[in-house]
């Protein structure tokens, strides 16, 4: 199961700080489908609570995804009406414990996730954040263990200056 553990959400963190706009879509997509995962199977296991939860984070991300629509393209009408029936089958889930339009809004949600990644070969733009941390792997002194360290270029931490 891709369950949004902390290490899922360090790998999204990295993700984010190199991506462009339309990578940052991806990784949303991904970041909802995940957590909506995360609810069903919770739901699944009788823990209501923590399926709300989830539920909760899936309809921020949603959200987001809403609040930056350029709605001087028609597309963007088009994604707004599909965001809030997404919206509507989460607040279903998480007021009613109906979670049975989840199933619906991951498949939409692939779609999109789908159709993003098809356009990011095309897209050259660059990172949308600049001066961010710069990402190293490298070998520890031990037994070829591998380390991860941010070190960072700047002290500016991803806003410019």
């Amino acid at each position: 199961t891709n369950t949004m553990t902390a290490e899922k959400k360090n790998e999204y963190t990295l993700r984010i700080a190199g991506a462009n706009s339309t990578g940052l879509c991806v990784i949303l997509y991904e970041m909802t489908i995940t957590y909506i995962e995360d609810a069903l199977e919770a739901w699944k296991k009788g823990n209501a609570e923590e399926m709300k939860k989830n539920a909760r984070c899936a309809l921020d991300c949603i959200e987001e995804m809403q609040n930056n629509l350029h709605y001087e393209y028609e597309l963007a009408r088009n994604l707004k009406q599909i965001y809030l029936f997404m919206k509507k089958q989460l607040r279903l889930a998480i007021i009613n414990g109906q979670v049975e339009g989840l199933n619906t809004v991951i498949k939409e949600l692939v779609s999109l996730k789908n159709a993003y990644d098809s356009i990011m070969e095309y897209d050259k733009s660059p990172a949308v954040m600049s001066n961010t941390q710069a990402v190293l792997t490298g070998m520890t002194y031990g037994k070829n263990s591998t380390w991860d360290s941010l070190t960072t270029e700047c002290g500016s931490r991803g806003y410019k200056v």
